[in-house]
């Protein structure tokens, strides 16, 4: 009887079966794995300068195989953990996957060389699987319909606010470090060392607080090959999952060119100028969380406005500011020039509300009886997204510009936007 009563986390309707306290770890759960991953991506340009002295013009080829070929670990391991969950249920999945982080943290600044900070990294792609299946799972499964967008909306609140200070508290630790005598080297142990402890203190928190169980709605969970047949058939069938899609796709293309080669562009300008590696990490931190502090300010009005206006307009808007923020990203790279803010703000907008508008259109669009194989194909796309970033994003930086990872993406962005007009042209 309690299970149909109309529960809610303050204006948010849950599905039944769910609590406030369900909903408040998973929006806790939230913000410490985006500002993981966030923090993950933004010290690797330290530990290639600092444990491996990798040459500036070999660090974004060195950056693109490391988020390609753990983007390879996470697809293909997609479809075992949503198998997983769904036998087991989301709490245990989501608690590994913050335990095996925190293994990955301690690992990384063992490195000494390029092959074995990959090794460390593939080793750490597979905590970044288990607990990004379980963060898109847990928001799909939460809400009612009704509040889906509101709950998106205060998710990537939480997500960008996890971002925010992950970096701005993480990023700034080894420069306090150094300032107090201490090597390069140490510095960036001590401070992953730190984000391993929360990874861990996540896991208990994730394990106390989810719901246990699986939701009873859920089929058998299938093959990632037939997962792929399903979804696709659904597309076709519906246009509007694949924009849901494709917004999917470039939101993760956005967080690497945002969380990987803007770090790593403001980090190499800032020690070109003759700032140390840790001064530099502490200087790229600002324009970095100015991105993040200002998407997590649009996050729930864009949520709020995708629960009261048509929500394919909405993505339009979404690929609109980011096509132009990435375009305006790769004009400036110097973290002291004064037109950085803007150009980060813009970078915010952009990222947050491709991601929200993904997921609340693949929420709402995605049948019930086929909604697992929808998810999974959007997560397929997802990653396709980072392995296509990752690929060319890399060479460009290198062989190109620094700036061309950024063009490459506004492309992308406004490509995308012209397809979402088209749907609406084609509605009319």
């Amino acid at each position: 009887m309690s299970s149909s009563l109309d529960r809610r986390f303050g204006p948010i309707h849950l599905a039944p079966g769910y609590t406030p306290m369900n909903a408040a770890t998973y929006l806790f759960a939230a913000f410490i794995t985006i500002g993981m991953l966030a923090f993950v991506s933004f010290i690797q340009p330290y530990l290639l300068n600092a444990n491996l002295q990798i040459p500036e013009n070999a660090q974004g080829r060195v950056l693109g195989l490391l988020g390609f070929s753990n983007e390879i670990v996470s697809l293909l391991l997609v479809a075992p953990f949503g198998a997983l969950a769904d036998k087991i249920g989301r709490r245990p999945v989501y608690a590994l996957g913050f335990v095996w982080l925190a293994a990955g943290f301690f690992l990384y600044p063992l490195a000494r060389t390029v092959p074995q900070l990959l090794a460390c990294a593939l080793f750490f792609s597979v905590g970044v699987a288990a607990v990004g299946t379980m963060l898109a799972t847990v928001l799909a499964d939460t809400p009612k319909d009704k509040s889906r967008g509101l709950l998106v909306g205060i998710t990537g609140f939480c997500q960008g606010l996890g971002a925010t200070l992950a970096v701005l508290v993480l990023g700034r630790v080894p420069q306090r470090l150094a300032s107090g005598g201490m090597d390069a080297v140490m510095a960036g142990r001590i401070t992953l060392g730190i984000a391993a402890g929360l990874c861990l203190l996540t896991a208990l928190v994730c394990w106390l607080g989810l719901r246990r169980g699986t939701p009873s709605h859920l089929g058998k969970h299938e093959p990632l090959l037939v997962l792929l047949r399903t979804g696709v058939a659904a597309a076709r069938a519906n246009p509007k999952i694949w924009f849901a899609c494709l917004l999917q796709f470039v939101s993760f293309a956005d967080r690497i060119v945002l969380g990987t080669f803007f770090s790593a562009r403001l980090q190499q300008t800032a020690i070109a100028q003759g700032l140390s590696i840790a001064e530099a990490a502490s200087l790229a931190t600002k324009p970095y969380v100015t991105a993040s502090v200002s998407g997590l300010l649009f996050a729930i009005l864009f949520g709020l406005l995708l629960d009261r206006t048509n929500r394919i307009i909405a993505g339009v808007l979404a690929m609109a500011i980011a096509g132009i923020g990435y375009f305006a990203g790769g004009l400036v790279g110097d973290p002291t020039s004064p037109a950085i803010i803007p150009v980060a703000i813009l970078l915010g907008l952009g990222q947050i509300s491709a991601i929200i508008a993904s997921q609340t259109v693949l929420g709402q669009e995605a049948p019930i009886e086929v909604r697992g194989a929808v998810f999974g194909l959007a997560g397929i796309c997802a990653s396709l997204g980072i392995l296509f970033t990752t690929a060319f994003g890399g060479w460009f930086y290198d062989s190109v510009g620094k700036g061309a990872p950024f063009f490459l993406i506004a492309a992308v962005n406004l490509g995308i936007m012209v397809f979402g007009v088209w749907l609406l042209l084609r509605r009319r």
